[in-house]
């Protein structure tokens, strides 16, 4: 299984009576992991998934990623610290049913963060 080092990682952390959401397992994009996917996965409270993904950070199983979006949610660029995003990022919007680029300033758009499956 792909999650199976992960799945070992927080074992420690988590009581072997809950139950895993193993459909939420099959569904998860191994470079795209979300708080929310872990707390639904494990079916835990946000804080508690919060610190499963840290620990899964310090074991070498997750490295943590930030991501930048448009206003329209779409994600403009990602690095591994908000340092390492560009300045500036290129979005689209709606003009009057046409599609124009617009240069934005990365300081002035929402910032995400996600974990991405360690490979190797």
């Amino acid at each position: 299984m792909l999650f199976e080092k992960f799945l070992r990682t927080i074992s420690g952390v988590i009581p072997a009576t809950w139950l895993v959401n193993l459909d939420a397992v099959e569904a998860l994009d191994p470079d795209k992991i979300y708080v929310e996917n872990v707390r639904s996965i494990l079916r835990v409270p946000h804080g508690v998934a919060v610190r499963i993904c840290e620990l899964a950070v310090d074991h070498g199983v997750f490295k943590k990623m930030i991501a930048v979006e448009c206003p329209d949610g779409s994600e403009a660029a990602a690095a591994e610290s908000e340092s390492g995003l560009p300045p500036t990022v290129t979005c689209y919007t709606d003009d009057g049913g046409f599609m124009s680029e617009v240069e934005l300033n990365t300081d002035t758009l929402r910032k995400v963060t996600f974990y991405r499956l360690a490979h190797g």
